[in-house]
């Protein structure tokens, strides 16, 4: 029996080495895209596990949509990392931090990381991004993730919408959905903190003299 466990836990060992070496490098395993006008009806319905997280802040509307797309939020979380946005995130002016459709960004954590592209902008509203890629093999099939900003129910409160949808490549039939109520204070945790008072760093870009 010692034996057997002995070598079980060598190969999780080894297992979890390669995860780690995968993690380096969100995009290495395609998923589907999503297009705009298939993220309604996935969140809602054909993702294999969805869930809404919502909360309150007094944060200006402003700065809560500076933070979803500029602030590496998750890095200041014990093994996480991101969101980063790919190099060429901006526009013709060089405001680097614009993002607009079609930008990229990625996210990493110790075993798994994920690369993702936006394919809806609203200003101040709304930001929408597809799935391009994971570093596990065979593993996801498709994801989606959206941010809605609306006015709270009290004066100068907002209420941020945080919506995220995911199916696995091969056992999506299983009901996943079953287990919101568990991710739910794990991401709430999460929102709150992307929603913390005290500000994040931003990361800075230094553009070339004119």
């Amino acid at each position: 029996m010692v034996g057997v466990l002995a070598v079980l836990g060598l190969f999780a060992a080894a297992g979890a080495i390669v995860l780690y070496g995968l993690a380096t490098k969100p995009n290495r395993f395609a998923v589907r895209e999503l297009g705009l006008d298939e993220i309604d009806d996935y969140l809602d319905r054909k993702a294999s596990f969805a869930i809404k997280i919502v909360e309150t802040t007094p944060l200006p509307r402003k700065e809560v949509w500076e933070r979803l797309t500029e602030a590496e939020y998750l890095t200041t979380l014990p093994f996480l990392r991101g969101p980063s946005w790919a190099p060429d995130t901006g526009d013709p002016d060089g405001d680097w931090h614009s993002v607009r459709v079609g930008s990229e960004r990625s996210m990493s954590g110790t075993i798994l990381s994920v690369g993702q592209r936006v394919v809806e902008v609203v200003d101040g509203e709304r930001l929408t991004l597809t799935g391009t890629g994971v570093s596990v093999p065979f593993a996801i099939k498709n994801f989606a993730e959206r941010f809605t900003i609306v006015d709270g129910a009290r004066s100068r409160t907002v209420t941020v919408i945080w919506e995220i949808g995911g199916s696995p490549r091969w056992i999506g039939f299983l009901p996943w959905r079953w287990g919101a109520p568990f991710m739910r204070p794990i991401l709430g945790f999460v929102l709150r903190h992307v929603l913390r008072l005290k500000p994040f760093r931003r990361p800075s870009v230094d553009h070339p003299a004119a």
